[in-house]
């Protein structure tokens, strides 16, 4: 008797969105993915927080401003009483405010709603193996907001840096994805995620998210 792999090691998902089309939406193009499975549907915040302890699953994509209960206090109590759950953040909002309050709360990932199918289902699986994937078009926020804190003059940092991880930094501060910086570089994808490894131990940092702060704050990345 075959025994199907990829259902017993599928990623689990639970979607939280107060809108009946976006949860069908998010549904339909996470069922394209062979790994994933979506395990249950909630419309507000309250039920956010049932679902996933009746679920316990891999990934929540949660969306920001719901009825009832609003996401960012959903994300909090998840992360408290649920730690090992991953959470990203699927919204319409592109702002720096529920971005920082997101991430603060404790959601692993921020994407926008009108992203490409693949793109969120890439998010999926990088937010189940620990990253901390930034929606492109959010991203310049969070380093302006960033940039803004720093002080006028900064102390250079020691990390020596190759040339090429050098470039790979100062891609992914421009808010570039993995595909985006292998095309840019004309290298290959694994390529720039053993660069990106190895930046993150230069750096003392566990995901993308930090690394890109550190660079901005080192001075590392202008």
């Amino acid at each position: 008797m075959s025994v199907n792999v990829a259902a017993t090691e599928s990623i689990d998902v639970v979607i939280v969105d107060d809108e009946k089309f976006v949860r069908g939406a998010l549904r339909t193009y996470l069922s394209q993915a062979t790994d994933v499975a979506v395990v249950a549907e909630g419309e507000n915040g309250e039920e956010a927080v049932r679902l996933a302890h009746e679920h316990q699953p891999d990934v929540m994509l949660i969306d920001i401003q719901m009825p009832v209960m609003d996401g960012i206090a959903a994300i909090r109590r998840i992360v408290a009483e649920l730690p090992e759950i991953r959470i990203l953040v699927v919204t319409g909002h592109i702002s720096d405010i529920y971005l920082k309050a997101a991430l603060i709360a404790g959601a692993s990932g921020y994407v926008v709603k009108d992203a490409e199918p693949d793109r969120i289902v890439a998010a999926v699986r990088e937010v189940h193996a620990g990253d901390c994937p930034i929606d492109p078009g959010v991203t310049h926020l969070l380093v302006a907001d960033v940039r803004k804190s720093l002080p006028g003059k900064r102390k250079q940092s020691q990390i020596e840096l190759s040339e090429r991880e050098g470039a790979v930094l100062k891609l992914l501060c421009d808010g570039r994805s993995n595909v985006e910086i292998a095309a840019e570089l004309h290298l290959s994808e694994s390529t720039v995620k053993y660069h990106l490894v190895r930046l993150g131990r230069k750096f003392a940092t566990r995901d993308r998210l930090q690394l890109v702060i550190t660079a901005l704050r080192t001075g590392v990345v202008a």
